[in-house]
């Protein structure tokens, strides 16, 4: 079944194409200019009958006309003290946060993912389809590889269609983030994503949706290599290394193994650092391909590239 899982997704996404054409179109040209998520929820209530359409309208919408903010900042922010009197004026403090941040991120048309999981959650919930909020954490960096987070950083949705849950992730569906600028690309994967596609890059806080993954541990979540849009945009698969971290010995090259790649000369790889890319040596085997690159003189992010994409990254110690 893993075997089949790249055309398998190829197949998913063009079926999606295809499927919601007439949503899409409505979608992306008929509600730029609502002015409040009532009016965006009533349109698409009005225009489409059946949740999965009325959902699929939702992403599209957000895809189309948020943009996420990125301001990379390496200041230190002051910790926020929220005084109140008990716990239910405290919730009452946090329900207006909330709701405060929801309408500047609808107003603006610009937000963080939780920007995006918010209006997502409020037009489902305002045409009374069932979803929820799901916390937890990605990972941006080849230099966050073995470490386990503190905090959550990442929001998406999980909602309720035909009695089946299914996650949306409309941030990661807008774009993505290279050499610190934001670019919006639409990815259609992150509607209705595929579980083990999603399980490579989201772990969610809650267990019940680590179960719905089926995720691994948190701290093997952590360890793996950094995965990008690209890399299930190229439909290849990883079979060695599989863990994020390369200890690169005093002899032979770093050597990768890697399924479905077309063309050998299509990967280059760079290391955290470097002015110019590197094209590896590469070897074809039977239904693989094997690259041995050069190694750092001192520890540092592998950067490897396809198309000239970005499409996973490693961390690289040096013996």
């Amino acid at each position: 079944m893993k075997k089949c899982l790249p055309f398998f997704l190829f197949i998913v996404i063009a079926g999606y194409s295809q499927k919601f054409s007439t949503v899409d179109n409505v979608s992306r040209s008929a509600y730029k200019d609502v002015t409040s998520l009532m009016s965006l929820a009533q349109k698409i209530d009005y225009d489409f009958k059946t949740d999965e359409e009325k959902v699929r309208a939702i992403f599209i919408w957000l895809t189309y006309n948020m943009k996420y903010t990125y301001n990379p900042t390496n200041l230190l922010k002051s910790p926020e003290f929220l005084v109140h009197y008990d716990k239910n004026h405290l919730h009452q403090i946090l329900k207006y946060k909330k709701e405060k941040k929801l309408l500047k991120a609808f107003n603006n048309r610009e937000a963080v993912c939780e920007g995006f999981a918010l209006i997502f959650k409020r037009v489902c919930d305002l045409m009374h389809i069932k979803n929820e909020l799901v916390y937890g954490f990605t990972k941006s960096s080849g230099y966050t590889i073995g470490a386990i987070p503190k905090a959550k950083n990442h929001v998406w949705n999980a909602v309720k269609i035909n009695d089946k849950w299914i996650m949306i992730d409309a941030t990661y569906g807008t774009g993505f983030i290279y050499n610190n600028i934001w670019k919006r690309e639409f990815q259609e994967r992150f509607f209705n994503a595929d579980r083990e596609m999603l399980c490579k890059t989201h772990f969610p806080s809650k267990t019940k949706w680590q179960r719905f993954l089926n995720q691994k541990e948190l701290k093997d979540f952590c360890q793996d290599p950094i995965i990008k849009n690209a890399y299930h945009k190229h439909n290849i698969d990883v079979i060695e290394p599989k863990i994020g971290v390369i200890q690169s010995g005093k002899k032979g090259p770093i050597k990768l193994k890697i399924k479905g790649i077309k063309n050998t000369k299509s990967l280059y790889y760079a290391f955290s650092g470097d002015k110019y890319a590197r094209y590896p040596d590469a070897y074809e085997r039977s239904n693989f391909s094997e690259f041995h690159l050069l190694k750092p003189k001192e520890d540092s992010r592998l950067l490897i590239f396809l198309d000239n994409e970005l499409v996973m990254e490693y961390l690289v110690k040096v013996d």
